[in-house]
């Protein structure tokens, strides 16, 4: 067989394989089979990737806040209740114009410690900066990469963000935010930060076209992820982080129909039954694992995380049966006779 023949059978071949992988990629598509998301490594929901959605917590935070130190309460990681300004105005930050004013200041140049001039007057409220002593090459190392960390993240144009450095920010947000909560659906603190900033954050665009639209898509948007969480969390009966995640979950899709004009009464109603018994598996789960004495195996923080959590969920559960226990009482048809009806 010349080299003509052999090319020419290989091109058939390819053209055969194409053609049958099509036709057989366009049928699992039709069922819903074909998987469309990319899973590098198998990390997505392996062990390994729910200790990268662990680890991720810190990253996220560092750069939503700009590369500003943001400590929280253990257990408060994310009960963001108070406001942040990152584009402060001139004027409005005293700490940066004093440091401003001792940049102008070139005729007066002295260290606070070594300073043995008797003109040099230092207020008494001027920050003393601390020499560190050398620890080692490993803290040296980690100070160093987390000053690079903080400088790459850091605002240094003190004017208000432009709405286009906004819409990067928050682009590049939910890009984070996205491979921290598909790394792990069923963690509380990767679900919840992706749920919000589903349903609030993109939807605070103002003075932008076609606001209300974009605000009803983003709540579709955010109620198909709140199902996603409560389907998978529901694969997970013997976790209590998945338990506890599915009822944040299950609340989360109540909260999204109640805001629809026409809401499914049957599928608030299983939401509701669904939420009743995620929370029943976790009490469960929980009580066993503080008879065997495994509960502690949880971090401190984690700990304290669920338990706020379920408390906050039971609350809110009552409130939720009470809303749609009415909406369903306002809705249902009186079985009555109407007035002109015979008997």
């Amino acid at each position: 067989m010349n080299r003509a023949s052999i090319h020419c059978l290989q091109i058939l071949l390819l053209a055969v394989g194409l053609t049958a992988w099509g036709l057989q990629t366009s049928r699992l598509y039709r069922d819903g089979k074909f998987a469309k998301e990319h899973n590098v490594l198998h990390l997505k929901q392996s062990p390994f990737g729910r200790t990268l959605s662990l680890a991720m917590r810190g990253p996220v935070d560092v750069y939503w806040h700009r590369g500003e130190p943001h400590e929280h309460p253990p257990g408060e990681e994310h009960a963001h209740d108070h406001s942040h300004q990152p584009g402060l105005a001139a004027g409005e930050d005293r700490e940066l114009d004093y440091l401003a004013s001792l940049l102008e200041e070139d005729d007066h140049q002295c260290e606070h410690e070594e300073c043995e001039h008797d003109h040099c007057d230092h207020p008494d409220d001027t920050p003393v900066a601390v020499k560190k002593e050398f620890s080692g090459v490993r803290p040296y190392l980690l100070d160093r990469i987390e000053t690079m960390r903080t400088a790459y993240n850091s605002r240094t144009n003190r004017a208000a963000e432009s709405p286009r450095h906004k819409a990067y920010i928050m682009g590049e947000m939910e890009k984070k935010l996205a491979v921290g909560y598909e790394l792990d659906p069923s963690n509380l603190a990767a679900y919840g930060a992706y749920f919000l900033f589903k349903s609030e954050a993109l939807a605070r665009v103002e003075g932008e076209s076609g606001e209300g639209l974009l605000i009803l898509d983003r709540r579709r948007k955010a109620h198909t992820l709140a199902h996603r969480t409560l389907q998978y969390c529901w694969s997970l009966p013997a976790e209590a982080p998945a338990m506890i995640t599915g009822a944040s979950a299950a609340h989360d899709c109540l909260q999204m129909m109640a805001e629809h004009p026409e809401p499914d009464i049957q599928l608030a109603q299983r939401y509701l039954q669904r939420l009743e018994m995620m929370l029943g598996h976790y009490e469960v789960i929980r009580q066993a694992m503080i008879e065997n004495g495994t509960w502690e195996d949880f971090p401190a923080p984690r700990r304290i995380e669920m338990e706020k959590t379920h408390s906050l969920i039971r609350t809110l559960q009552r409130a939720d049966l009470d809303y749609w226990n009415g909406h369903l009482t306002r809705t249902t048809p009186d079985p009555r006779p109407g007035p002109g009806s015979g008997s």
